[in-house]
């Protein structure tokens, strides 16, 4: 094989890996926005996540990996729409800004 075809070989690998690593990030944020959601009693609403960002960061070791940022959207009552964020580094969660469970309702009598 010549040196062109290695390269063109080595480039279509690390392609397809980043996508495998994007999509699996993928799936990991959209579990933890389900969870959150869940968890929160809110509307998770259009069942997905977008990714906004992605960047390169240092790891606690040091290395080098990539920093996705996911959006989703969840409304408390269905009329009104707030966005949440979900940040991974690899597929571990750095932070998840989103819903978080209404304080209850007090009645007070009269």
């Amino acid at each position: 094989m010549d040196t062109l075809t290695l390269l063109g070989l080595g480039a279509a690998a690390a392609f397809a890996w980043n996508w495998w690593a994007d999509r699996q990030a993928a799936d990991q944020a959209t579990r933890l926005a389900r969870q959150a959601c869940e968890q929160a009693g809110v509307i998770w609403l259009d069942q997905n996540v977008q990714r906004v960002r992605k960047r390169l960061q240092r790891g606690e070791d040091g290395r080098l990996g990539w920093r996705r940022d996911f959006d989703f959207e969840f409304s408390h009552s269905g009329e009104e729409r707030q966005l949440g964020r979900i940040s991974l580094f690899g597929r571990r969660l750095l932070s998840l800004v989103g819903p978080e469970r209404p304080p209850p309702l007090v009645y007070v009598g009269r």
